[in-house]
């Protein structure tokens, strides 16, 4: 199965690396196998025979619905790392003040890169000295100094500081990582039964098959990390090789099957939504009577209601702006 993909903004390449911008994307908070073990999906009438399950369909409605969180929270919650800008960063070099800067995503396991942008130059901050950022990971801020303190790749500051002096010339560039993944090491992948060709697909544990796709992934065989081809289905898992491996198969990865359940339940609740409606209800009518049987449709069947209390605590309602 081709391993889905959320809708992605084509950024430039003007960046402190070189290298497009790297933005928040879609991902699964709930995998097919745990869907299809759920009381919603024994309603349905779903199971691993289901065409849906076969065919890749309960894949891209477990996206769908995981994208509708991320909109109606404004944030994501699996493990990602990403770049993320401010605008109206006043650089003082003769007046240095602490400044707070508050990020999209929260909580943040490591604050990776800080630049500061003049025009085209980029200006790196150092935070590889302890203590020189103040960290607030679950509140999703943290506080600098914004000097001067290198001058990227180039020769110089890239403007007299004369000039940068308290104008709102800069962009702050932040490379972080956030959510609620968990990092595992040398976790067994038990090969897929009725695979074709046989002895290629290894699988993870249940409930360890989420996986974060822009993490580091490892595969071993024989514990040595193996050099043979082989492509990965993050969302559920999977590992597939070009060439049968040897035994035993582990992998280092990060799961992201560690969400709060919050988010779980309101995926689990709007994938249902999304398949009854689909199945039921494909010309979408409000409601179906025969006789003293009723059915309600849409909004009328209150699962979007359900699935915002659930995500009620989680939403945020903050200001994204820069605090002096």
């Amino acid at each position: 199965m081709t391993t889905l993909q959320s809708g992605h903004i084509t950024t430039g390449t003007n960046t402190p690396t070189g290298t497009p911008m790297k933005v928040a994307v879609d991902n699964a908070y709930i995998t097919k196998d745990s869907f299809i073990n759920t009381f919603e999906a024994q309603g349905l009438g779903l199971s691993v025979n289901s065409p849906q399950y076969q065919n890749g369909e309960l894949d891209k409605k477990i996206l769908q619905a995981s994208g509708w969180i991320n909109r109606h929270c404004r944030r994501w919650f699996d493990t990602q790392t990403i770049d993320e800008t401010k605008t109206g960063i006043q650089i003082r070099p003769y007046n240095p003040q602490l400044v707070s800067v508050v990020l999209k995503n929260r909580p943040y396991s490591s604050i990776n890169s800080i630049y500061i942008q003049v025009l085209k130059w980029f200006i790196q901050v150092d935070v590889g000295q302890t203590g020189y950022l103040q960290d607030f990971p679950d509140k999703g801020f943290y506080r600098i100094v914004p000097l001067l303190s290198s001058a990227g790749t180039g020769v110089g500051s890239p403007m007299p500081a004369q000039i940068a002096d308290r104008t709102q010339l800069a962009v702050l560039w932040t490379n972080y990582t956030f959510g609620y993944g968990t990092a595992l090491t040398a976790q067994p992948l038990t090969q897929v039964a009725s695979t074709s060709p046989a002895n290629l697909q290894f699988q993870a544990p249940f409930g360890n098959r989420l996986w974060a796709p822009d993490q580091p992934l490892n595969v071993y065989e024989n514990a040595v990390l193996t050099v043979k081809k082989y492509t990965v289905d993050y969302p559920n898992g999977i590992v597939t090789f070009a060439v049968a491996p040897s035994a035993p198969v582990t992998a280092d990865f990060t799961t992201n099957e560690s969400t709060p359940t919050e988010i779980q339940e309101a995926c689990t609740l709007l994938v249902t939504h999304l398949i009854g409606q689909a199945l039921q209800n494909p010309i979408g009518a409000d409601s179906m009577s025969i006789q003293i049987f009723n059915i309600s449709f849409g909004k009328d069947s209150k699962v979007e209601e359900r699935a915002k209390a659930l995500l009620e605590p989680y939403v945020d309602r903050s200001m994204t702006l820069i605090g002096i």
